[in-house]
């Protein structure tokens, strides 16, 4: 046979070329009729990787190691320092002082500045203080209007707070305190609706029976010093006080206060939902 192709092409002058790729041709087509009668594989099906379907859940934060600092003692003269509207430049400074006096305290915060010192937040879990929730805004307009208003943007500061520290926060401070009159212009009877709600949902709020008075204004140091030293008596004392970036004065008298009061026989707690309840008279 391959005799007769030789004569063949030498015969009509096929060129080599042509003899190659025909050869190559006969090859795929014995190739592909050699596979067809193979026995097909069965198809596996892929499995998807993603079920879209299913909701995405929270990530659990980083774990926080609270260190042996700032230990609560409880007495018959206690004193619950607290500081609203932080945090910002100088809770830091305050957070120093309060681990070199070995006491504890309750920061009220907000979101203004939380990001920016988110560090601040973390430390004071470290540092076995109590966080607690002032609401995000501060923004008396649109936390008073109405009850859903207050709770949307008590949720904000909430869910900050869990997402930086793991802290599911249950303890409460109104702005302007339960006792707040201003309230009233944007709607009648709404502390009433949001105390009664807070309670409902073992929420824990918090008001003062001692005011540094350090919302009214810049005061000298000295003025702060002595509108807390000279309040304070045997029980429960919750110290109303401000960590906001313009209550520098406050922090300046923080330590001669924690001086006195260590000095007269008083200890330091922090805010927990054992704490005996100070609560102002609602007037709204």
């Amino acid at each position: 046979m391959m005799q007769n192709i030789n004569k063949f092409i030498k015969k009509n002058k096929i060129p080599l070329i042509i003899i190659i790729c025909l050869f190559f041709n006969i090859a795929i087509i014995i190739n592909y009729s050699i596979n067809l009668n193979k026995p097909k594989e069965k198809f596996k099906e892929i499995k998807p990787l993603i079920n879209y379907n299913k909701s995405l859940s929270k990530p659990t934060p980083k774990v926080i190691n609270i260190k042996n600092v700032n230990p609560s003692v409880i007495s018959d003269k206690t004193i619950y320092l607290t500081f609203d509207d932080g945090p910002s430049y100088l809770t830091e400074g305050i957070l120093d002082i309060l681990k070199e006096e070995n006491v504890p305290a309750t920061f009220f915060v907000t979101t203004r500045q939380i990001d920016k010192y988110s560090n601040l937040i973390i430390r004071m879990r470290e540092e076995n203080h109590t966080i607690g929730l002032h609401t995000s805004s501060h923004v008396y307009s649109y936390v008073y209007s109405s009850l859903e208003n207050y709770f949307n943007d008590l949720n904000i500061v909430r869910t900050k707070v869990f997402d930086i520290t793991g802290i599911k926060s249950r303890i409460i401070r109104l702005p302007g305190g339960s006792s707040n009159t201003v309230s009233k212009k944007y709607s009648p009877g709404i502390v009433t609706q949001i105390t009664n709600k807070l309670t409902e949902n073992d929420f824990y709020y918090y008001d003062w029976n001692i005011d540094s008075q350090d919302a009214s204004g810049t005061l000298s140091k000295e003025s702060i010093y002595q509108n807390v030293v000279n309040k304070i008596h045997s029980g429960t004392n919750i110290v109303l006080m401000h960590d906001s970036s313009s209550k520098a004065t406050t922090a300046e008298a923080l330590r001669d206060i924690i001086k006195y009061a260590k000095a007269n026989g008083y200890t330091f707690a922090k805010i927990t939902k054992s704490t005996p309840a100070i609560h102002h008279h609602i007037n709204n």
